[in-house]
């Protein structure tokens, strides 16, 4: 079971050409399970990640970048061992582009 009450999930992109801020959402994970709660970091990473690289000429190659490198650094954070097993096990896919 997550232990931690709320996550505040930082998105940074990997490459320099990604804009230098970073925006911040909350995902709330205590006493749910390890796949709902990496669904919700996916999403809120790919809502992040995506508002920092549109408009971007190489957007289509940044966004999945920051977006598997968010949860990552999100799932190390929180420590879970079960959330680290799931996250090894489901590599990240940002949501579409298109949607956004």
């Amino acid at each position: 079971m997550i232990r931690s009450a709320a996550l505040a999930l930082s998105a940074l992109a990997l490459l320099a050409a990604a804009p230098a801020g970073a925006a911040e959402v909350r995902v709330k994970v205590a006493g749910r399970a390890a796949a709902d709660v990496r669904a919700d970091i996916v999403k809120a990473a790919s809502t992040v990640c995506w508002q920092d690289v549109r408009g971007e000429s190489l957007a289509m190659y940044l966004y999945p970048a920051c977006v598997r490198s968010s949860v990552n650094d999100a799932v190390a954070k929180l420590g879970d061992a079960d959330l680290i097993a799931y996250n090894a096990a489901n590599p990240a896919k940002p949501l579409e582009m298109a949607a956004r």
